[in-house]
């Protein structure tokens, strides 16, 4: 799930450095005559970087998310488990019935039929939490990079960076000075908020 969010936040942040990129000119034409004609031009980029895996591993809300569906998911795998177990033991008992001759020929049908019936109402079931569970997985997954980009908008736009890069497993940033991390500034706004608890009101 980190590394599905890391990827997504990355292929983003990719694409945004490539608009920044292009809106500020590429060629040394347009280089030279931005520096020519504007002494801002010489000033030093703003770069910051966000590392991702850091934030999911910290913020608390999104973390407590994640351990709660988590845990539903395996209670109710859980419960499958036992529910197939059961009907395990009762077609072998079925079967035991039938090699020692204790069922009718119609009999052994009708138990046919009602076990294929269990079996495939517990396969629905199955298919339909895993579902159920699969949309709140990606739903908390969306709300979270939703609010974590608007968030990024909003500090670059209030503080005046350039870029804001993705440093973390599986990022293009292969190494960055602690100076350059926001990561901490980041966290101590989202953990302040609650989010999700603000949405569902």
């Amino acid at each position: 799930m980190k590394a599905n969010i890391s990827l997504a936040l990355n292929a983003i942040l990719i694409i945004a450095v490539i608009y920044l990129f292009t809106q500020l000119g590429n060629t040394p034409a347009a280089a030279s005559a931005s520096q020519a004609d504007s002494p801002a031009a010489t000033e030093p980029l703003d770069i910051v970087y966000l590392n991702v895996d850091s934030l999911l591993e910290n913020y608390t809300e999104f973390r407590e998310r994640q351990e709660s569906l988590a845990a539903r998911q395996q209670e109710a795998s859980q419960r499958i488990q036992r529910r197939m177990q059961a009907l395990e033991k009762e077609f072998m008992e079925v079967q035991q019935k039938v090699q020692q001759g204790l069922l009718a020929p119609n009999q052994i049908a009708e138990e046919e039929q009602r076990l294929g019936k269990k079996q495939q109402s517990l396969l629905a079931e199955q298919e339909r939490l895993s579902q159920t569970l699969g949309a709140e997985q990606q739903e908390l997954s969306a709300r979270f990079r939703d609010r974590l980009m608007g968030l990024m908008d909003s500090l670059r736009d209030v503080r005046g960076y350039d870029y804001i890069l993705q440093y973390g497993q599986g990022s293009g940033v292969l190494g960055a000075r602690d100076t350059f991390d926001i990561t901490t500034d980041v966290l101590g706004i989202l953990n302040s908020e609650q989010m999700f608890l603000k949405e569902e009101e």
